[in-house]
């Protein structure tokens, strides 16, 4: 059995195709690199996700409900990120993590 996930091809849309080039060439990743991370980030939500077409499917009037929930939880992971980049931005080159402020 292979563990190699079969290809799949996507066409990006107007509006994201331009941006997945600008962040190749501003990162030095290739685009189906920087697609296949996308992806893998979005994985932990992806069961609620599943959930909430079944739901939609099967029990249309809880679907709202489990739609939120994941909308939540989504907002919630973008947040956490920002802050994670925004932590490494404010870093400088070269300084320790943690090093308090100079005195003297």
């Amino acid at each position: 059995m292979s563990t190699i996930e079969p290809r799949i091809s996507i066409t990006p849309s107007p509006t994201t195709g331009p941006l997945l080039r600008e962040l190749s060439a501003a990162s030095g990743k290739p685009v189906a690199t920087i697609v296949r991370e996308l992806l893998d980030e979005m994985a932990p939500a992806m069961p609620e996700m599943i959930e909430a077409f079944r739901l939609v499917k099967s029990r249309p009037d809880k679907a709202a409900a489990a739609i939120q929930r994941l909308g939540h939880k989504l907002q919630a992971d973008l947040a956490q990120g920002q802050l994670e980049l925004d932590a490494a931005m404010r870093r400088k080159p070269g300084r320790k993590k943690g090093g308090g402020s100079r005195t003297g």
